[in-house]
C-alpha cells in the first residue's frame, strides 16, 4: 500500500511538472523566450484565416499583452495625459476594469511601450515616462509606485521608457538605466529596494533585462547600448546575480546601437544576442556566447559573430538547433534562418520582409506578424527554406506599425496594431 501511495504521489508530482504552461504572464511568455508547447493548435488555417473572437480599440502604442487565467492585461495611453492599465476578459473581449495614472507630455511615436508582468494577485508595469506601478488585481489600485526617471536620474530617451519587469522569487526587477543605478530589484509586494547595480556604461534605451542560469547561478542579463560612436558612452552586456545584485561578468563586443531586442537564453551554457550595430552604418549583428563558470569566476567566449543578420526590434525564436529572426539588415530586411554556427542557410530574398513585426513559436510552428500591415503568417520552421503554411489579415490601417510582441494562451492569440487589439482562435 505504501508503495502504491508513493507511486501515485510520484506520478502526480511528475504530472505537475510536465503540464503545459498556459499563462503568457509577461513579455515573451512565461519563460520569456516567445515559445510555448503542448497546446494543440491548428496546423493550418482556412482560406479566410482562423476565427476572430473579438477586437477592441486601443490608442496608438507598441505595448504587448500579458495573459493570466482568463484575463488579458495591456498598458494603453491617452495622448499627453495618462497611462491606462486595462484588464480584458480573454473569452469575450469585454473590459473588466482599468487603472489610470497621470503621465503628462508626449514622445515621438507616442503610446505605450512595454508589456505588464502578472501573477495571481498583482500586476507590475512601467509606462513610457518611467512610472513603475504595482497594481492589486482585487481592488484595482496601485500598491506602490516609483517614478524611475526622478529616482534614478538621467534624461528621458527620445522614445521614452520601454521596460518589461521580471519577477524573481520575491523580487520584481527592472532596468531604469539611470545615472544612479542601471538595474534595480524591488520587493515585489512592498516596493522596498533590495539591490541596485552600478550605473551602466551605455545610454538609457529600450531593451528589457533577461533571466538565465549559468554555472548554477540565477542571473539578470542586461544590454546597455551605445547610441553613437562618440566616445562618451560604450556598450556592454552585463550579468548580475538575481538575488543579490552581485556583478558576475561583462561582455564588450556587441557594439549595439539603440538596443531593443533582449538577450535570449539558449540553454545553461549559451546566450544569444541580436541587435543593430553602430559600426559606421546601421549594420546588423548576431552573436552566440558561451558562459562558463570556473571556481568563482565566469568566462565569456564568442561561439560565432554574424554581421549579416540581426533583429532590431524582437528577439529570435529557436527550434531544432536553428535560429529564426526578422532580419533588419537595411535593404535586405527579411526573415532569416541561422545555424548554431551562425551560418545563414536560406537564400537571400527567399523569405518575405516582415519589417519590425514580432514572432512566436507555438507547438513547433512560428507565427510571424508583418510589422507594416499587421498580417499574421503560420510558418513551418525548417533550414530547408521558408515554408509558409497559412496567412490571415485582421488589420486594415494605412499605417499599421504592428510592432508589439504577440501573446498566446488557451488556444487564443492576441495581436495588435496602432488602432486595435484582436483575439484569434488557434485551438483545434
Amino acid at each position: 500500500m505504501r508503495d502504491l501511495f508513493f507511486l501515485l504521489f510520484t506520478l502526480s508530482v511528475l504530472s505537475a511538472y510536465t503540464q503545459p504552461k498556459t499563462n503568457w504572464n509577461q513579455y515573451l511568455g512565461s519563460d520569456r523566450n516567445a515559445t510555448i508547447t503542448g497546446t494543440g493548435i491548428l496546423r493550418s488555417w482556412p482560406a479566410d484565416g482562423p476565427a476572430k473572437l473579438w477586437s477592441i480599440p486601443l490608442g496608438p502604442g507598441y505595448g504587448g499583452a500579458s495573459i493570466y487565467g482568463d484575463e488579458v492585461f495591456v498598458l494603453d495611453r491617452k495622448a499627453e495625459e495618462t497611462d491606462i492599465l486595462r484588464c480584458i476578459d480573454l473569452d469575450t473581449g469585454v473590459e473588466k476594469w482599468s487603472f489610470a495614472y497621470e503621465a503628462k507630455g508626449e514622445i515621438p511615436y507616442p503610446g505605450s511601450r512595454a508589456t505588464p508582468t502578472v501573477d495571481e494577485n498583482y500586476i507590475w508595469s512601467v509606462g513610457p515616462h518611467g512610472h513603475l506601478h504595482c497594481v492589486d488585481k482585487n481592488n484595482h489600485q496601485s500598491v506602490w509606485s516609483y517614478d524611475l526617471l526622478a529616482k534614478y536620474g538621467g534624461t528621458l530617451p527620445n522614445w521614452g521608457f520601454s521596460q518589461s519587469p521580471i519577477i524573481y522569487k520575491d523580487l520584481v526587477i527592472t532596468a531604469p538605466q539611470g545615472d544612479k543605478a542601471g538595474v534595480v530589484a524591488f520587493n515585489k509586494l512592498t516596493g522596498q529596494v533590495v539591490w541596485e547595480s552600478r550605473r551602466l556604461s551605455g545610454y538609457r534605451f529600450h531593451v528589457s533585462p533577461a533571466l538565465g542560469n549559468y554555472g548554477g547561478v540565477d542571473q539578470i542579463i542586461m544590454i546597455s547600448s551605445c547610441v553613437k560612436n562618440d566616445g562618451l558612452v560604450s556598450d556592454e552586456v552585463v550579468a548580475f546575480e538575481a538575488g543579490t545584485g552581485k556583478e558576475l561578468w561583462t561582455y564588450k563586443g556587441l557594439n549595439s546601437f539603440a538596443s531593443i531586442s533582449p538577450a535570449t537564453i539558449v540553454d545553461s551554457k549559451r546566450l544569444l544576442l541580436t541587435e543593430c550595430a553602430y559600426n559606421d552604418k546601421y549594420d546588423p549583428v548576431t552573436v552566440m556566447l558561451e558562459i562558463m563558470k570556473e571556481g568563482d569566476l565566469f568566462e565569456v567566449k564568442e561561439l560565432f559573430f554574424n554581421t549579416g543578420a540581426g533583429s532590431k526590434m524582437h528577439p529570435p525564436v529557436i527550434f531544432d538547433n536553428h535560429i529564426y529572426l526578422n532580419n533588419t539588415a537595411g535593404a535586405k530586411m527579411q526573415m532569416t534562418c541561422l545555424t548554431f554556427n551562425g551560418e545563414e542557410v536560406w537564400e537571400k530574398g527567399s523569405a518575405p520582409n516582415f519589417e519590425l513585426g514580432g514572432l512566436i513559436m507555438i507547438d513547433g510552428l512560428i507565427i510571424n506578424q508583418n510589422g507594416k500591415n499587421g498580417d499574421i503568417h503560420l510558418i513551418e520552421p525548417t533550414p530547408k527554406g521558408y515554408r509558409e503554411i497559412s496567412k490571415a489579415s485582421f488589420f486594415n490601417s494605412p499605417k499599421s506599425q504592428a510592432w508589439a510582441p504577440l501573446a498566446y494562451s488557451k488556444g487564443k492569440l492576441i495581436v495588435r496594431d496602432m488602432e486595435k487589439m484582436v483575439c484569434v482562435e488557434l485551438k483545434k
